[in-house]
């Protein structure tokens, strides 16, 4: 049997140092303390020391640390070293126990992170997927505003149902729209945290079947609001107005350039303030909005028609001489800011809303009685049917598409239309 230790006391401990190799260098040296078979004590050259346990778990020989001296005192040592040469003797291996006790605690951590800590991931996460710095705006507000002073101090796994409809009911009759966007946003964000295991509960943020049994439907509270459109036997009126339009306060003429193309091509008001000269084929007379482009709302590439107003107003461009970046800009070169094309209608005198001109068109073509439903509705950039019906119809229905966009746009620059075309009514059938 191996030699027993000597059993030391403090004032030996502190006596303990570091040893000395055969040629007179400062070595490390461990020093057996006694009390508890294998506990040493490692005594380095720069004066630091620390305690380890020796000791076999299986068929293995191991060392513990447990922690520095004089930090650990010789009676911890000993008990910390007894205590695990306990373990040891019941068959536990006290560094799996170690590592186990370790994952739990950061398991536990993991899910007391209160909800506004928890939503700064998700906001993270939808700006890369939005297509809008106002959107990223808009999801901020609505969770600082409306959702963080009833739940953000709440840790995400202890959220429940009285807790949603808290936030809600302030507001779901008086501010409906927000409300709803709110709630998707939190369940969203629940989900997420259900899904990476911060919280077991089932998600408390449900619509269907749990809170709609709370509350009233949204579309009884606040009804749909469409855009607000003008009438389109005024359009050539507001035609006129938008290009004779000056300001003193801004560069008008590319504002209403882009307001006017705009309106010639039925586009919505990001896609034509975004417009690239790549995208456009003046020989083919045709801009080409790609997929899945920013802020352009369309996940397939689609084609419009361009017609010979329209083609007109790109040569009057500054940018036509080089045919690069951007159709419009301001003076500066920048491009021309979101919230610029709304309010444009409202400093010429007309109550209607920017996007609200595709409205226009489309009662205007439903009046005309002599376009097909699905070229109107192509001419919006409105798919019709599966994809296959709708790859067909981007192709086959380019020529018609470009008889109504010809005929649109010859009424709103001249008041001017054609009474001769042939109603076309009838929708097509399948291919």
């Amino acid at each position: 049997m191996p030699k027993a230790a000597k059993t030391l006391s403090d004032v030996h401990i502190r006596r303990l140092t570091h040893g000395t190799s055969k040629d007179g260098k400062p070595i490390t040296k461990r020093h057996r303390v006694g009390g508890v078979s294998g506990l040493l004590l490692n005594c380095k050259p720069s004066g630091a020391k620390s305690w380890i346990l020796r000791v076999v778990v299986g068929a293995k020989r191991t060392e513990h640390g447990l922690g520095g001296y004089p930090e650990v005192s010789l009676k911890r040592a000993r008990e910390l070293a007894a205590e695990k040469r306990a373990l040891i003797a019941q068959g536990v291996d006290p560094v799996a126990l170690a590592k186990t006790k370790k994952a739990k605690l950061i398991a536990d951590q993991s899910q007391h992170i209160t909800f506004e800590e928890y939503s700064k991931r998700f906001v993270t996460k939808q700006a890369k997927e939005y297509k809008t710095t106002e959107q990223v705006r808009r999801l901020k507000h609505q969770l600082a505003e409306y959702v963080h002073p009833h739940i953000g101090h709440l840790y995400v796994k202890d959220i429940k149902r009285e807790h949603i409809v808290q936030f809600l009911t302030p507001i779901w009759e008086e501010k409906n729209h927000t409300a709803q966007r709110a709630l998707r946003s939190v369940k969203r964000i629940l989900q997420q945290a259900i899904a990476e295991g911060r919280r077991t509960d089932a998600n408390p943020a449900e619509w269907k079947g749990d809170l709609e049994l709370s509350f009233p439907k949204g579309s009884k509270v606040a009804p749909v609001e469409h855009h607000t459109y003008i009438d389109w036997r005024k359009l050539p009126d507001f035609m006129k107005k938008l290009a004779g339009w000056k300001s003193v306060q801004t560069a008008s003429e590319p504002i209403s350039k882009c307001f006017e193309f705009m309106v010639l091509t039925v586009s919505r008001p990001s896609a034509a303030r975004l417009a690239e000269w790549d995208e456009i084929d003046l020989d083919a007379a045709v801009w080409t909005i790609p997929a899945n482009g920013p802020k352009r709302k369309v996940k397939e590439e689609w084609e419009i028609p361009l017609t010979k107003e329209a083609i007109t107003l790109l040569k009057s461009l500054p940018s036509f001489a080089a045919r690069t970046g951007r159709l419009f800009n301001r003076l500066d070169g920048t491009a021309i800011p979101e919230n610029t094309l709304p309010k444009l209608p409202r400093k010429l005198g007309f109550d209607c809303a920017a996007h609200g001109f595709r409205s226009t068109f489309r009662t205007w073509g439903q009046d005309q009685q002599r376009f097909s439903e699905e070229a109107l509705e192509m001419c919006m950039t409105h798919k019709v049917g599966n994809s296959v019906r709708s790859a067909y119809a981007r192709s086959a229905l380019l020529d018609e598409r470009r008889k109504v966009l010809d005929e649109y746009n010859r009424w709103a620059i001249s008041g001017k239309q054609d009474n001769k075309v042939i109603p076309m009514t009838k929708q097509r059938g399948g291919v």
